[in-house]
């Protein structure tokens, strides 16, 4: 999240959003290679971690956090529309939301890059529907406590007042709090401080939510995960992970092969 943090202290408003919200995507990844690994090790590969992000996987795994980002620009981009199609773009763009929150961890299990990431997330939620939902409405519910526990923290006090029969100048008075100085950066502590507590819970959620629909539907496959495991940070193989790794290997026989006759002849034997 630090580079989105000062990007936002530098006043590049629009930068630092993007910059978090591919943050954000890129943590469910991470946190993806890290579950990965403890699972088949005895600890969490953080510089294990580090070291695959340095690989072609960050940018596969960037490529899909831009596709999830212009996802949520055109939800926002909805809320400008005329009723009802505000109200449509809206409800789809929720369900697109719920539907590919699983794009990253597909992405580093399975492999599978870019739109295809998308779509397979979508056909993977749509057979746990009920499931997904709960995971995914909870999840942002203690995102936004999160969030307003710690505004309230910071939230400086206000000396705007409005007079019961002004109800012309409540939208002017809205205006002037989001614009307050004080009120943008109570809002900046708070998305951070809320990212650094809540984003690594809410990444483990999904990545968890992944791994169980993938094993109800019997697509995992241990022994590929304990060779990625083992190729990314070097953790021991399975028993049946490293019998299949040896059977891979290449065997090389020698070019030629002398006989030796055990019987040797009865010449022989009189020389």
């Amino acid at each position: 999240m630090a580079p989105a943090f000062f990007i936002g202290f530098a006043g590049w408003g629009e930068t630092e959003s993007i910059i978090f919200f591919l943050s954000v995507h890129l943590l469910e990844a991470a946190i993806t290679l890290g579950v990965i690994g403890t699972a088949f090790g005895s600890f969490f590969p953080t510089l294990g971690i580090l070291r695959a992000l340095r690989s072609p996987l960050f940018l596969r795994s960037i490529h899909v956090a831009i596709m999830q980002y212009l996802l949520f620009v055109t939800g926002v981009m909805g809320l400008t529309l005329p009723f009802p199609f505000s109200i449509l773009i809206i409800t789809l763009w929720l369900c697109g939301i719920l539907l590919t929150s699983m794009a990253q961890p597909i992405l580093i299990v399975e492999g599978v890059r870019g739109m295809r990431a998308m779509i397979r997330s979508i056909q993977l939620a749509r057979s746990y529907l009920s499931r997904v939902f709960i995971v995914v409405v909870i999840s942002t519910i203690l995102q936004f406590l999160v969030f307003a526990i710690l505004f309230t923290i910071f939230m400086p006090e206000l000396n705007y007042t409005i007079e019961p029969n002004e109800s012309n100048a409540l939208p002017i008075l809205m205006a002037e709090i989001l614009n307050d100085p004080g009120i943008n950066l109570a809002i900046r502590w708070a998305q951070y401080l809320a990212s650094l507590l809540f984003f690594p819970f809410a990444s483990l959620l999904s990545v968890f939510l992944y791994f169980d629909l993938a094993q109800r539907q019997q697509i995992l496959n241990l022994d590929d995960l304990a060779k990625f495991s083992n190729h990314l940070f070097g953790t021991p193989l399975t028993e049946n992970a490293e019998s299949a790794k040896n059977s891979d290997e290449e065997v090389i026989e020698p070019a030629e092969v002398e006989v030796i006759d055990p019987d040797p002849s009865v010449d022989d034997k009189e020389k």
